[in-house]
């Protein structure tokens, strides 16, 4: 609400802009309502006979995360590996077994050679495929084609091998991508399953003298349960995002010469009983071979490339993505749903000679990847976007004033319009939700305002670096008419956005007000006041143009010398915002510290600041105490003192001081080293019963040095001041090691010139005065993983840990980037 109390409608949001077009939509990535990008794919259109061949004689292939590849042997008996591309066909020497040792369980021998790797090969027949994902699983599912099936499990960090029996012949696998799940999906022909579980992380040797489990490994590897699948022609791929499990299959009325095909998916979440949900593709698409899933629930399809002069000419990979058809259903029977084809394109970069070109190459992050001539590359969407040339979309979200014969005000875009675009705006308005006026209203071109917001020293919405961007304005109005007033309790907007193909406006905030102050009713005699009503206009007023009479041109053009002052009128009522440390605008933050007395370094954040500027009248009256310093320090380790990671202690407080005494305080709920946990003297927190005069002294010194009466006594007490009273520790607890140089930059200012201080840090965070005594870890926080052994670092003991990589062949294992398989 501005000063003339004028209120505002807001949309900013998906569901503000929620309409049927499919030319213009919500961009989530830029948080803004433009035009839909149309980059058509150039599908390959292989004849679907010779892509059934292709798809019979593919084979998987993966690539680890150091960029060492994997892939089944040429009879399928057999996990192969290779340290990089290209491994020549003709010779086989570069293609080496992956070595695994077996589940103690199934050699049962404790001798060395029972320890020692073992080549991963199909416990009977052979492999059906190959997955990856996890913490780094690979899945191996084999099959005897009689009744023998089952599946091996790979861990190429722990270095294991498992095996399990299953009730159906597998075809395909997958491993979900979160790592410690490690779940693996098997799909038959008819049957679709769940294994999951691991060995032993050693060998357990039972006794005879005890009593035993009946099983000795709680979690096996097994299958957990298994369902039907719906209807199909036959099974394609199966994929999995962070979500849900994807299923490419034929439609059961596909036939050889038109393939039609159909993806089943279900939640990774749901159990055995939740439905699957069949989006069927359009029709006329070309057979794949295979499926991969980005994330947020959109799926990939790849296609081989054409054969002859065609090859290469088309080379993407079409992207659909799953409708929102309502939540999911828990009933097993499956459910029609939509898949809508995403329009962008994915382009590979080429197609190696060599079956494994007909399927996506396994990752453990689940980045889509293929086999190309340059070996394993990535797939990334193509950059430069050719948008809808144009779009008119009515929103589905009726603003609604709560007042019948509202008469609408103005309205403001935070938008970016680049050269050849615009944004063409018309309403509808009356007092029936039902029943609105047919006629939309067309509104005037926005203009373009200096400002970045008219709201009172607000950014704005659209990006500050885009010159294209900023705030535009809009006096809302009828085009022709006596009187051109827009009422009515209800306003409906249209918004056609216009492009040059190339680029796309967009409204990142649309605010509509609502009703307007006018200065003609308020300011001027009733004579000068509208005394009619806007009428709805005829073709023929509108090619007539009909003109406005004398009491609305009047009513408009105050309205445009309103909408000027208002806004600076909103800036000097609201003028206290700029010396409110937690309101100013940042560009003014510097000139308020300096208004303060103090100073604000660049570098810091802007939270840090205005708490720094907040807090500057306890800062000032505390400066130089204790309590100044964990208030400054607070602010300066942007809260670390309150979470106790950062502790500054005083040396007189450095000693036991819960004493068995009488007459004195036990309440240690402020001592920063035992903070509130200590009961009496003689608790588990250790001795403390004064044994000897000495002690007795030196505890006189810490409570009540006005005691010591005798000379020596005395000289004692000034002796414990003089080595303890002076001197102060900031102790760093764990992750706050890294703020040592935070603190110590700041304590030459805070801490008077008499004390000496000094910064220690700890490796391991705890309590100071439990944990050395009780052994054990008082600090609550989320324990950090484990460190990398590192020479002449690690300390024996102190939580750094030998891992093996997650590789194909540990021994030639090199350290690659996050891009492992990105390129050649």
């Amino acid at each position: 609400m501005n000063s003339n109390g004028t209120r505002f409608l807001l949309l900013d949001g998906a569901a503000d802009f929620r309409n049927a077009s499919r030319q213009c939509a919500w961009d989530a990535e830029q948080r803004a309502f433009t035009l839909t990008r149309q980059d058509g794919a150039r599908i390959p259109q292989l004849p679907p006979a010779r892509a059934r061949d292709i798809h019979a004689a593919a084979t998987p292939w993966m690539i680890d995360d150091h960029g060492q590849l994997g892939r089944l042997s040429d009879d399928g008996l057999r996990l192969e590996c290779a340290l990089a591309w290209p491994p020549a066909q003709r010779q086989p020497a570069q293609w080496q077994p992956v070595l695994a040792a077996l589940d103690d369980a199934e050699t049962g021998a404790p001798d060395l050679e029972s320890l020692l790797l073992d080549p991963v090969d199909a416990p009977h027949g052979r492999f059906t495929d190959l997955a990856f994902g996890g913490s780094g699983v690979v899945a191996l599912p084999w099959s005897d084609g009689g009744t023998a099936h089952g599946l091996t499990a790979v861990h190429l960090r722990r270095r294991w091998q498992t095996h399990c029996m299953l009730a159906f012949a597998p075809r395909h696998a997958c491993v979900e991508a979160a790592s410690g799940a490690d779940r693996v999906w098997l799909l038959g022909e008819t049957r679709l399953g769940l294994a999951a579980g691991a060995p032993l992380p050693r060998r357990y040797a039972g006794r005879p003298e005890r009593f035993e489990p009946l099983q000795a490994n709680p979690d096996p590897l097994r299958l957990l349960w298994d369902v039907a699948l719906p209807p199909h022609r036959g099974l394609l791929g199966l994929a999995a995002d962070g979500e849900r499990l994807y299923i490419l299959a034929e439609r059961p009325d596909s036939t050889d010469d038109a393939p039609l095909m159909q993806v089943f998916s279900r939640p990774l979440a749901a159990g055995p009983a939740a439905a699957f949900r069949i989006h069927r593709l359009p029709a006329g698409l070309p057979l794949a071979t295979d499926i991969a899933a980005p994330g947020a629930g959109r799926f990939l399809l790849l296609m081989p490339f054409e054969e002859g002069e065609q090859h290469g000419r088309r080379r993407d990979c079409p992207l659909f993505a799953l409708a929102d058809d309502g939540e999911e259903s828990s009933e097993s029977s499956a459910q029609e749903a939509r898949a809508e084809a995403v329009p962008e394109r994915w382009p590979r970069r080429s197609e190696a000679a060599l079956p494994a070109a007909a399927r996506f190459v396994r990752r453990r992050d689940g980045h889509p990847c293929t086999l190309t001539k340059d070996g394993p590359i990535r797939l990334y969407r193509l950059a430069q976007a050719h948008f809808a040339p144009s779009g008119t979309v009515t929103l589905s979200e009726m603003l609604d004033s709560a007042m019948p014969d509202t008469l609408w005000d103005r309205l403001y875009l935070d938008a970016c319009i680049p050269p050849g675009c615009r944004i063409d705006i018309a309403v509808q308005a009356g007092d029936d939700r039902a029943r609105l006026p047919a006629e939309w209203i067309e509104q005037p071109q926005a203009v373009r305002n200096p400002q970045p917001s008219e709201l009172p020293f607000a950014p704005g919405r659209a990006p500050p670096d885009d010159p294209h961007a900023g705030l535009y304005e809009v006096l809302l109005q009828r085009g022709t008419g006596a009187v051109r007033e827009v009422r009515g309790r209800y306003l409906r907007l249209r918004l056609t956005l216009h492009g040059d193909g190339r680029h796309s406006p967009a409204i990142f905030a649309l605010r509509v007000y609502y009703p307007r102050f006018s200065w003609q009713t308020h300011y001027l005699p009733d004579h000068f006041q509208q005394q009619e009503r806007p009428q709805p206009t005829n073709a023929d007023e509108v090619a007539d143009g009909v003109p406005a009479n004398g009491a609305d041109l009047r009513e408009r053009l105050l309205a445009s010398f309103e909408g000027v002052l208002t806004p600076l009128e909103d800036r000097i009522a609201a003028s206290e915002i700029l010396v409110d440390p937690a309101a100013a605008p940042a560009a003014h933050l510097p000139w308020l510290a300096h208004v303060l007395g103090t100073a604000l370094p660049g570098h810091w954040p802007e939270a840090r600041r205005r708490r720094w500027l907040a807090s500057q009248g306890a800062l000032q009256q505390t400066h130089g105490s204790y309590r100044g310093l964990l208030l400054a320090l607070d602010i300066l380790t942007d809260g670390a003192v309150a979470r106790g990671a950062v502790i500054p202690v005083e040396h007189f407080r450095l000693r036991r001081t819960m004493a068995t005494l009488l007459g004195i305080d036990m309440d240690d709920r402020g001592h920063p080293l035992t903070l509130g946990t200590g009961q009496s003297g003689n608790s588990i927190v250790g001795d403390s019963l004064i044994l000897s005069d000495d002690m007795a002294r030196e505890f006189l010194a810490l409570f009540a040095p006005e005691v010591a009466e005798r000379q020596g006594e005395a000289a004692v007490v000034e002796r414990f001041f003089d080595e303890a009273s002076r001197r102060l520790t900031v102790i760093l607890h764990g992750p706050a090691r890294g703020l040592q140089a935070v603190v110590r930059d700041a304590l030459p200012a805070l801490v008077p010139a008499t004390v000496q201080w000094a910064v220690r840090s700890s490796e391991h965070p705890f309590v100071l005065g439990l944990s050395p005594l009780l052994g054990i870890d008082t600090w609550l926080e989320t324990r950090p993983p484990s460190g990398r052994v590192v020479l002449e670092r690690t300390r024996l003991g102190r939580g750094d840990l030998l891992h093996n990589p997650v590789a194909l062949d540990p021994e030639h294992a090199v350290a690659v980037g996050a891009g492992a398989g990105d390129g050649p």
